[in-house]
């Protein structure tokens, strides 16, 4: 295959960076705010959830957006048949590892927090060989639900995204994307999202993030994947959302301050305040994933050493941090001490516990790497690592 070139957009990998470290902050934030999770603080804040509300409008779908993108680049370098080997690799390989190795711990931790007791982890972890899907049963994925519904866009799409990779296809669609004005865009962009939200959120209120019962949620997150992919062809937009990125920050704030005088305004919702409120959600979406792009292409776009070391170390640090947070959350609760310092305590513990997980045994023991979806290492690069390695404990017995 003839490899296309282009330039690297390294302001989609600083925001893919900065989304899974808030993605750790705001599960961090999770046990002390007032909905439903895995371990709860008997102090809950609401302050507190009305930042988590915010971050939640559009934590998720720019990462969803950040990933269709990542797939354009990615059919620029590999074949079909090597992309998609690429994508069974990186997504379904740590989601198969992470479901039998990183998540029971998990849900272990989550049911000795509602009573049920075992005699020992493994008596625990018999249960979740049993394979009965969560909540009813402890066979889960928990917090990587994110990696089955990217694989699952990935080769749904497929053949349409094989189209729009040709020629004939790569004209049809750099057209169609550059003939739009930017405020087109902006009203092209959350309509889609909208119908979505309106026509089926009704029937599937919750996410559920099952994949096979989640059908508001399924489609939402696939348009806007798909839509990374589309603006990723054409870098002509790009200056325009960059241009416009204070007018869509104002629009943002505006729909936000909107949603949450639907959410938490003391009064009654009009005739079809429901469907009104699910618009000016879907908007609300749209104009801060554009906001965050435009932001970005200002001021984001340059490598550095750290760029590099983030984008090997984000993504088992999303896949392993749940399971730390939840863990050492569990002992945390009945600490006496107030919420600032548990969430500093916390998130302490879950990056540091991240990052020593990340640094020795992933990163230096080749045959994990893969589990957590990295590349394996070359014969030279692996020695190089396990030489400092060899190093590191050489020095630590030495300064005792």
């Amino acid at each position: 295959m003839n490899q296309r070139t282009y330039q690297r957009r390294y302001d989609l990998d600083w925001l893919r960076v900065l989304a899974f470290t808030l993605l750790i902050l705001f599960h961090t934030g999770m046990m002390f705010n007032n909905w439903n999770w895995h371990v709860k603080n008997p102090e809950t804040s609401s302050l507190l959830e009305y930042v988590m509300a915010f971050l939640n409008q559009w934590r998720m779908p720019l990462l969803f957006f950040i990933s269709g993108a990542a797939v354009w680049f990615a059919m620029e370098k590999y074949s079909t048949a090597r992309f998609s080997l690429e994508r069974i690799k990186r997504l379904l390989v740590p989601l198969v590892f992470g479901m039998f190795v990183i998540i029971p711990p998990q849900v272990y931790f989550e049911r000795r927090f509602q009573g049920e007791q075992f005699s020992s982890l493994w008596e625990f972890y018999q249960t979740v060989l049993e394979l009965h899907p969560y909540p009813e049963g402890n066979f889960s994925w928990h917090h990587l639900w994110y990696l089955p519904y990217i694989l699952v866009f990935s080769f749904l799409m497929l053949p349409v995204f094989q189209f729009f990779k040709s020629d004939r296809g790569r004209q049809i669609l750099r057209s169609g994307i550059e003939r739009l004005s930017a405020r087109s865009l902006y009203i092209l962009g959350f309509v889609p999202i909208a119908i979505s939200e309106v026509c089926l959120r009704p029937f599937w209120p919750d996410n559920a993030h099952n994949l096979v019962d989640d059908w508001a949620h399924f489609t939402s997150t696939l348009i806007i994947f798909c839509f990374g992919f589309a603006l990723a062809s054409s870098s002509r937009i790009w200056p325009r959302i960059e241009r416009d990125r204070r007018r869509l920050l104002i629009l943002g704030v505006v729909t936000m301050a909107t949603i949450y005088l639907f959410r938490y305004g003391d009064f009654e919702l009009p005739a079809l305040g429901t469907e009104i409120y699910r618009i000016v959600r879907s908007a609300n979406i749209w104009f801060w994933i554009l906001t965050i792009l435009g932001f970005g292409s200002r001021y984001l776009r340059r490598d550095s050493a750290f760029l590099r070391y983030s984008n090997q170390v984000v993504y088992p640090f999303y896949i392993l941090h749940q399971t730390i947070t939840v863990a050492v959350g569990y002992y945390l609760v009945d600490w006496d001490a107030g919420i600032p310092i548990k969430f500093l305590v916390l998130a302490t513990a879950t990056f540091l516990g991240s990052w020593l997980l990340y640094e020795f045994p992933i990163k230096r023991i080749n045959f994990i790497r893969p589990l957590f979806g990295l590349k394996m290492l070359d014969r030279s690069s692996y020695r190089k690592t396990s030489d400092s390695l060899v190093r590191v404990a050489y020095s630590s017995q030495g300064s005792k």
